[in-house]
């Protein structure tokens, strides 16, 4: 049975995190694009979370933030 992409992306927010970060790092080593293609795939992603900054309209976090959330994944 084949699954569209949007199936195994809801499928993937599913997983606990760790999963996620494991299937990530997993899917991002199996590409064969060189860092210039993977450079250029990102900048229209940052290009518009550069504009939401801008507008006011982005979520952001303080690096406290950051950090509690880092050690409660990885441990202090």
């Amino acid at each position: 049975m084949q699954h569209t992409f949007e199936e195994v992306q809801q499928f993937a927010h599913e997983l606990p995190e760790e999963q996620r970060i494991l299937l990530a790092t997993s899917l991002w080593e199996s590409t064969d694009a060189s860092e210039d293609e993977i450079a250029a795939a990102w900048e229209p992603e940052i290009a518009r979370r550069v504009e939401e900054i801008k507008a006011g309209t982005a979520v952001t976090y303080s690096l406290a933030e950051v950090e509690a959330d880092l050690r409660a994944v990885v441990g202090p």
